[in-house]
């Protein structure tokens, strides 16, 4: 692209030179009483010509130049999320925090962000019987090698809150009634089923820096971000696979990852 970009810079510049020394031929041509000068018709179409040479060169450049910011602007936004810091729920990683860059090629990252009533439906779909048998989510979503990553948005200003506290005392608001809520999706709930795959962030500057943009773009597109909330997947690769709202499909999920990435084919996730 660099050359690319050289290349049309060049042009545009040899462009504006021959329309600069045509016009002065034009102007000797219309003036008259030098015997250099070429016919002014001749003159008038090799201003035409250069100009439109000059036109389109630059229209080159500029759309080569903006496609390399679109670039780079991605590979930034690609290193903000491989920075972003986790804190991992299970009580054999307690207490200790890495980057999503340490599960490439190990874990799939479910972003799930959103404000508390939001937080509260995705809890009780991983952590209550909500149909008549054993919610046994969790182990599945460890059999596909998935990482959730719950993100609680304050209700104010969308900026994350101290995610943790919320989910690990998510019992105590499970009484709290709203439209979402229903107390028979609460049997057998125990917030602790999901510790194996559940991380928290780590370092709010850095969650607000990423997460910004993403919550613009859903507020601009109409969502109502704290009670549908965002999903963000994240493939082994480190790219990101999609984004969505609302609680995330998870028998659907199961059933697709690891074809979406690749992974089945023996192509690196």
């Amino acid at each position: 692209r660099t050359v690319r970009l050289v290349f049309f810079g060049s042009s545009t510049g040899s462009a504006l030179t021959a329309l600069y020394f045509s016009l002065l031929s034009t102007i000797k041509a219309y003036v008259g009483g030098y015997s250099d000068a070429p016919p002014l018709e001749q003159c008038l179409q090799n201003d035409a010509i250069n100009l439109g040479a000059a036109v389109l060169c630059a229209y080159l450049t500029y759309r080569d130049w903006k496609a390399g910011q679109g670039n780079l602007q991605r590979i930034a936004k690609g290193g903000k999320l491989a920075s972003l810091q986790v804190e991992p729920m299970a009580p054999v990683l307690a207490g200790q925090v890495f980057t999503l860059s340490d599960y490439r090629r190990q874990a799939r990252v479910l972003i799930c962000a959103g404000g508390s009533s939001y937080l509260r439906r995705l809890a009780l779909s991983l952590t209550s019987d909500q149909l008549s048998d054993t919610n046994i989510l969790p182990r599945k979503l460890a059999d596909t090698d998935v990482l959730v990553v719950p993100v609680l948005l304050d209700n104010d200003d969308l900026r994350p809150r101290d995610t943790q506290s919320y989910w690990k005392n998510m019992g105590q608001y499970m009484n709290v009634y709203d439209e979402a809520y229903r107390p028979e999706l609460v049997r057998n709930f125990d917030i602790s089923r999901a510790q194996e795959i559940i991380a928290f962030p780590r370092g709010s500057r850095g969650w607000q820096d990423y997460l910004q943009n993403e919550v613009e773009t859903a507020l601009a597109q109409g969502f109502d971000v704290l009670e549908q909330g965002i999903t963000i997947t994240v493939k082994k690769n480190g790219k990101i696979l999609r984004r969505a709202t609302g609680i995330p499909p998870w028998g659907e999920l199961i059933a697709t990852l690891e074809v979406a990435d690749g992974s089945r084919f023996g192509i690196p996730g």
